[in-house]
């Protein structure tokens, strides 16, 4: 009789503060393959604050960069040369400042005679990359009071952000050196809030609950007397 009280006690104590559930949300955006340097908007949906309380927004980016690279060294002497072609993606808020970055980079490494006499990228002191690509990635996880304001209202709603792809390419290892770069880059933006929610769990019982409950406790104590008198 005495275990069975302190279940029911310890059940009627315990009911209204369950822990919250932890839960995640997350909507995607993309730009498809365009020629640097290029701006453009992404569209995510808001957390609607009725579903709980936010507790960090992760924001994941990654990119693509495409295209070719061509070299000429102009020395006299032989040399080694680094073409690099990259772009650098970079996603912002509403009031252009950055949530996160990537920069995706392909490198090439040419080891060039000394200056064959003709500028055409070919022979023994130029040479090309051809078509290539690479790819990048990175994120930012953000817990701050003002971002939480601006990505969350009742009821849900939208918010832009923008997207921008510059063109990062370079080459180097020739005092004189000629160049040239095509490229282009895609990008694929990812919001993720996490938050606690209300499960059924966490509400203070009814009224009916409560009185059910006592209502048990009420008669196991009269049980209990009967059985003390007897």
């Amino acid at each position: 009789m005495k275990k069975t009280l302190a279940a029911l006690a310890a059940t009627a104590a315990f009911l209204p503060f369950a822990s919250a559930q932890a839960s995640t949300l997350s909507y995607s955006d993309s730009i498809a393959l365009a020629t640097t340097n290029w701006s453009n908007t992404l569209s995510f949906s808001k957390f609607d604050t009725s579903l709980g309380n936010l507790t960090s927004i992760r924001f994941d980016l990654s990119g693509v960069v495409q295209g070719n690279g061509n070299a000429e060294s102009l020395d006299a002497t032989a040399s080694t040369v680094t073409l690099s072609l990259g772009s650098l993606l970079g996603l912002t808020r509403p009031d252009n400042s950055t949530l996160v970055v990537t920069n995706p980079v392909f490198s090439q490494t040419f080891n060039f005679s000394a200056f064959d006499g003709s500028i055409n990228f070919d022979g023994t002191s130029g040479g090309s990359t051809g078509s290539v690509s690479a790819s990048g990635a990175n994120f930012f996880v953000s817990s701050s009071a003002s971002d939480f304001a601006l990505f969350s209202a009742l009821g849900g709603g939208t918010i832009n952000l923008g997207l921008n792809a510059v063109g990062a390419s370079s080459g180097n290892g020739s005092g004189n050196l000629l160049t040239q770069f095509s490229t282009a880059a895609s990008g694929v933006a990812k919001v993720t809030y996490t938050y606690t929610a209300k499960t059924p769990s966490t509400d203070v019982p009814e009224p009916a609950s409560l009185a059910l409950i006592c209502g048990g406790l009420g008669l196991l104590g009269a049980a209990r007397r009967r059985k003390h008198k007897a």
